[in-house]
C-alpha cells in the first residue's frame, strides 16, 4: 500500500521537494528580490493545497464510515438501581447491543412480546435486527418489527426499505411505524398527517394490514388526534398512563430507562392497557 501511494503521488512529492530546495537556494542569494520570494511562497502554498485536495478526493474518507457491530459482551452492567419487573414487552434496537437472551427470558417470565427496530428512513437497517429476530423467535417470544419514519425521503422509499428487510412470515404482531419529533422536525401538523397516512396506505396495500402507530402522548395530541384514533396505538408517557380523549391505546411505553436482567443498557419497557391482550394486535395469518 505504501509503495502504491509513493508511485501515484511521486510527481507531487518531487514538485514539493523542488520547491523546498529552491527556497533554500534563493534565500542564500543576496540579490534575490522580496517580490520573487513572495511569489515563490504563493506557488508553494498552491502546490500544497492542490496535493491536499487530490488526496482527500482520491481517498474519500467519508465513504469509510460504517456501523461496527461488536459481538463481545459488555464488561459490566451499565445500569444501576432495582431491576424492573412491571412490564409485558420490550422494544429493542442496536442501542441495547448484544443481549443475553437466555437470561432475559429465564429471569423475566412475564415477558410476552418484543418489538424490534428493523429500519429507518430509506436506507438504514438496524445491524442487530436479524440476530434479535432469530434469538427472540428461538425462545418463542411474540415478535413485531418497526420502522422509524424520517422527513428526508419519500414514503414510498421508506416503505420499500422497511418491507424489503423484514420477512412477513416471521411477524407475530402487527407492523409498527415510529413517528416522533426526532424524525419529523420541520413538518407542520398537516404534512405529518399527510405523510403518515401515505405510509400507512402503502404498507396496507402491500401487506393487507395497517401498521400500529408508535408516538408519545404529547405528539399524538398535537399532530395526530383525532384523525388516527381508529388505528392501533402504542403510546409513550414516562410519568402516567396516557390519556387520549376518545382514543384508546393498546401498549403503553412507561419508561425508556428500564433495568432488565439480560440487557446491559437501559431499555424501553412496555405495558398492555388493562383489558388488552397481545391477541388484539397479532398479525392476521
Amino acid at each position: 500500500m505504501h509503495i502504491f501511494f509513493l508511485n501515484r503521488y511521486r510527481v507531487f512529492i518531487q514538485l514539493y521537494s523542488w520547491f523546498i530546495l529552491s527556497m533554500v537556494r534563493r534565500r542564500r542569494r543576496r540579490s534575490k528580490r522580496k517580490n520573487n520570494n513572495r511569489k515563490l511562497w504563493i506557488w508553494g502554498c498552491v502546490a500544497l493545497f492542490t496535493l491536499a485536495v487530490i488526496l482527500v478526493v482520491d481517498l474519500k474518507p467519508w465513504r469509510h464510515k460504517h456501523v461496527t457491530v461488536s459481538d463481545e459482551w459488555p464488561y459490566h452492567d451499565l445500569t444501576k438501581g432495582e431491576y424492573t419487573k412491571d412490564f409485558d414487552g420490550l422494544d429493542l434496537s442496536r442501542h441495547q447491543g448484544k443481549i443475553h437472551w437466555d437470561e432475559l427470558v429465564d429471569e423475566n417470565p412475564q415477558l410476552k412480546f418484543v418489538y424490534l427496530k428493523a429500519t429507518e428512513g430509506s436506507s438504514v437497517v438496524d445491524p442487530y435486527y436479524q440476530k434479535n429476530l432469530k434469538e427472540a423467535k428461538k425462545r418463542n417470544l411474540l415478535v413485531g418489527s418497526y420502522h422509524f419514519l424520517t422527513r428526508r425521503t419519500s414514503m414510498e422509499r421508506q416503505v420499500d426499505n422497511f418491507l424489503s428487510n423484514i420477512d412477513l412470515q416471521q411477524q407475530d404482531l402487527l407492523l409498527l411505524v415510529d413517528i416522533e419529533d426526532d424524525g419529523t422536525r420541520g413538518w407542520d401538523s398537516q404534512l405529518i398527517k399527510k405523510n403518515l397516512s401515505r405510509f400507512i396506505q402503502l404498507v396496507k396495500e402491500r401487506t393487507g394490514h395497517a401498521p400500529m402507530i408508535y408516538t408519545n402522548e404529547s405528539y399524538y395530541h398535537l399532530h395526530l388526534y383525532p384523525d388516527f384514533n381508529h388505528y392501533r396505538l402504542f403510546i409513550a408517557n414516562y410519568n402516567l398512563p396516557p390519556v387520549l380523549g376518545t382514543a384508546k391505546y393498546d401498549i403503553w411505553q412507561s419508561s425508556k430507562k428500564g433495568r432488565v436482567r439480560g440487557i446491559w443498557t437501559h431499555v424501553d419497557i412496555d405495558q398492555l392497557r388493562e383489558g388488552v391482550s397481545v391477541d388484539d394486535f397479532k398479525m392476521p395469518k
